[in-house]
């Protein structure tokens, strides 16, 4: 079959069956000559998308929000606080910004008028002064990958899944691959209201702070999932594996930043809940996405038709 150019798919080619000529199990070399024109983020049914080899595979993040339970949960966040959603937005954006620039050396003393801004950048220097080489920033670095760059110059890396006979796989944009002493290092750039934690809050936790934990282990949870997800994919994409996760959050309630590392065993954990999650959407919550909305065709159907 010849290889065929990423699209947006239509109802019946969002079954991810699969239809090009790209292996699951073969190298990344494979990838060397592809190239994907125009936009390489794609909205489906409300959700980010991205180009691929594959087609086109929903994101990491649109994953993580179905099958995480608490869609619904910020959807009345969102209702709650009005703009508080693009305020998030636009302070992440900022703040990955200068942890681009830091880390390729473009930028290492950065003028910052926002107070806002500034309080969430502190501490963040100090820790990724200790990085090494960096062979990703938001995109490869140099010439590198060229495959991993859309038409629209956004990077990003892949993964087709791991079932035999169809394509359920997922794809995203990592923000920092580097060297740390001698091991390759994966990172992801967090900015975030309350500070992460990587434990469970235990019974020795003061009431008053029991929420605010709670809060924090999630996110953090959710975050090595995300990595879990990143990892598997820079292998398949790029041959790049990492020996080390690490999480970057900028917050105003630590000065110092925090940094978050997992290795080892506890990467493959993470590997393993993604892949379960993975499983999940394509199995139970796309079919009954699916089906709700051939359900609306058929009732707007009936409504044009006076029924």
């Amino acid at each position: 079959m010849d290889k065929l150019d990423a699209a947006v798919l239509d109802v019946e080619e969002l079954e991810r069956k699969i239809y090009t000529s790209y292996s699951r199990t073969a190298s990344y070399r494979q990838f060397v000559d592809y190239r994907s024109e125009g936009d390489t983020r794609l909205t489906i049914n409300g959700n980010r998308h991205y180009k691929t080899p594959f087609g086109a595979l929903p994101s990491v993040t649109t994953i993580l929000s179905a099958t995480s339970g608490n869609k619904a949960a910020l959807e009345r966040w969102a209702k709650k606080n009005p703009g508080g959603r693009e305020a998030a937005a636009a302070r992440g954006t900022a703040v990955h910004k200068l942890f681009e620039e830091y880390v390729l050396g473009i930028n290492k003393d950065p003028v910052i008028e926002s107070e806002e801004i500034a309080a969430f950048w502190e501490g963040m220097p100090q820790i990724l002064d200790k990085l090494g080489r960096v062979l990703w920033a938001e995109a490869p670095v140099g010439d590198a990958y060229p495959w991993t760059k859309g038409g629209d110059g956004v990077s990003r890396i892949w993964h087709p899944g791991i079932k035999e006979d169809e394509t359920w796989g997922w794809a995203g944009a990592c923000d920092l691959v580097c060297e740390y002493k001698g091991k390759i290092v994966l990172g992801d750039l967090k900015t975030s209201v309350g500070p992460y934690y990587g434990r469970w809050p235990g019974p020795e936790t003061p009431k008053s702070e029991y929420a605010m934990r709670r809060s924090g282990f999630m996110k953090y949870s959710k975050c090595q999932m995300q990595m879990a997800a990143y990892a598997l994919a820079l292998e398949h994409t790029v041959g790049i594996v990492p020996d080390i996760l690490m999480t970057f959050v900028a917050t105003r309630d630590s000065p110092k930043g925090q940094v978050f590392a997992i290795q080892g065993g506890t990467i493959e954990k993470y590997k393993n809940k993604w892949l379960d999650a993975v499983e999940k959407y394509y199995s139970e919550i796309l079919p009954a996405q699916q089906l709700k909305d051939l359900d609306m065709e058929v009732v707007d159907g009936d409504l044009e038709n006076g029924k």
